[in-house]
């Protein structure tokens, strides 16, 4: 459940984003001027009506003001994310100090250590 849920709200983003809502709408008001004016006009005269540009219903001026504002912010909207809120001095050096360590030698460190066992090991 949760998977199809999640791909429903990735599909309405990307629908979003891709500006599907205008489609959305204009498909919905297409349909509402072909029902309006073929019940007066009949089917043919109708749809021709519907789809000559020349008759657009509220909606259709609605959906054509709403992408014409959508425009206008596109350019500030870009310029806004063209912007580099990085610091100016965003560089930085690392300074690693050498420390001399003595390490004990290699004779010193080894020296008790044997090679063969000092005395046989017990049998039983």
């Amino acid at each position: 459940m949760r998977f199809r849920l999640g791909i429903l709200f990735c599909s309405l983003a990307l629908l979003q984003i891709l500006g599907g809502h205008w489609v959305l709408l204009q498909t919905s008001a297409w349909v509402g001027m072909a029902v309006q004016y073929s019940q007066q006009l009949g089917l043919k005269a109708g749809l021709a009506e519907t789809f000559d540009g020349e008759h657009p219903c509220p909606v259709c001026k609605a959906i054509q003001d709403g992408k014409k504002q959508e425009r206008k912010k596109a350019p500030l909207l870009q310029a806004q994310l063209k912007k580099d809120f990085l610091a100016v001095c965003n560089s930085f050096q690392v300074y690693q100090g050498w420390a001399k360590l003595n390490y004990p030698g290699f004779t010193e460190q080894f020296l008790g250590v044997a090679h063969e066992p000092a005395v046989p090991p017990p049998r039983s």
